[in-house]
């Protein structure tokens, strides 16, 4: 597997570097952890909320046909 290195600057959100650097000591892991698993459950919610949107876009399809245009102008 291809290794990544990615950095970011905190420079502007001293509030966040603080907590996370917190947080990671707390739970006596690394940053680095701490932001997978925020980063992860970031990402699973988003897809979650996604695979709603997605079912609920395929039920209300059905009702996209001509013989239920008459209640669209309603």
């Amino acid at each position: 597997m291809e290794r990544r290195l990615v950095t970011f600057d905190f420079s502007d959100h001293p509030q966040l570097f603080a907590a996370l650097r917190m947080t990671a000591a707390r739970e006596k892991t690394s940053q680095k952890a701490v932001v997978v698993e925020a980063l992860t459950a970031y990402f699973s919610q988003k897809q979650e909320t996604l695979a709603m949107l997605l079912a609920a876009e395929k039920s209300f399809g059905e009702w996209d046909n001509e013989e239920d245009r008459v209640y669209d102008s309603v």
